[in-house]
């Protein structure tokens, strides 16, 4: 069965950050003999709360070592998605949900088959496995997020069993605007105008606009180490709140 999960045509920049952090795929553009495809894979779970109602949904995400053609998935119960080339990098496919293809039902665990092709005419798709668990995480509860000192502050409750955290502004249009680096097990944080992770400066936050901001709690696979935890994500809670610039207690 093919689901039809729209797709955010940005990727988000935190998570792929995220994830190629700690990636190394070999790769020599120059070289005579071309190199074999070789990717990385993860399939994970994101979790909302929409209406005071926990929400799941499956994403995916695929970083080739040369430009990809196409990327498909399929699940154990027979479920299959199409992902994404993102538009600024040809090595990386992605497909994240809408709030509209979140459900109360955490996706099915198990074995997900990836089928990557590369752009390169006479080389055979490839197949990738991923497995799905199901240790997951609980609501990201946001206490407060106020603006104070030039900078927005925001505190969070400890999202039991949470390995780091994200924190991510977006402006009316649902376009992401700031994210932060990666957070370890703190509940708290604040930034300004004038600190790194902003997505354009010369488009900052301005005073007296509304924005969404987000906490997301990530949890890696059992097993993941520093150096490849980024593309073993287990699962990521998103806590949101709607704020204003510039606006105090």
């Amino acid at each position: 069965m093919k689901k039809d999960m729209k797709t955010k045509r940005v990727i988000w920049r935190s998570i792929g950050a995220l994830m190629m952090g700690s990636l190394v795929l070999t790769s020599c553009v120059d070289d005579p003999e071309p190199i074999a495809l070789n990717a990385a894979t993860d399939v994970f779970v994101q979790k909302i709360v929409q209406n005071d109602v926990e929400k799941y949904s499956v994403a995916f995400w695929v970083y080739g070592n040369k430009d990809l053609d196409s990327v498909k998935v399929e699940g154990p119960n027979d479920e299959s998605w199409k992902l994404e080339k993102t538009p600024s990098n040809s090595q990386l496919f992605s497909l994240y949900p809408e709030d509209e293809d979140y459900t109360e039902t955490m996706p099915a665990e198990g074995e997900y088959v990836f089928t990557v092709k590369s752009t390169q005419a006479d080389e055979a798709a490839i197949t990738f496995k991923d497995k799905l668990g199901a240790d997951e995480l609980p609501a990201v509860t946001i206490e407060t997020s106020v603006f104070k000192d030039s900078k927005q502050k925001t505190t969070w409750l400890e999202a039991e069993d949470a390995d780091a955290y994200y924190v991510r502004l977006y402006d009316s249009s649902d376009k992401l605007v700031f994210t932060s680096s990666i957070l370890s097990k703190v509940t708290e944080y604040a930034f300004g105008l004038a600190d790194n992770g902003w997505a354009d400066n010369n488009k900052k936050a301005e005073a007296g606009e509304t924005y969404r901001i987000e906490v997301l709690a990530i949890l890696y696979e059992d097993g993941a180490t520093d150096s490849n935890r980024g593309y073993n994500v287990q699962f990521i809670s998103i806590g949101s709140d709607e704020i204003v610039w510039g606006e105090g207690e």
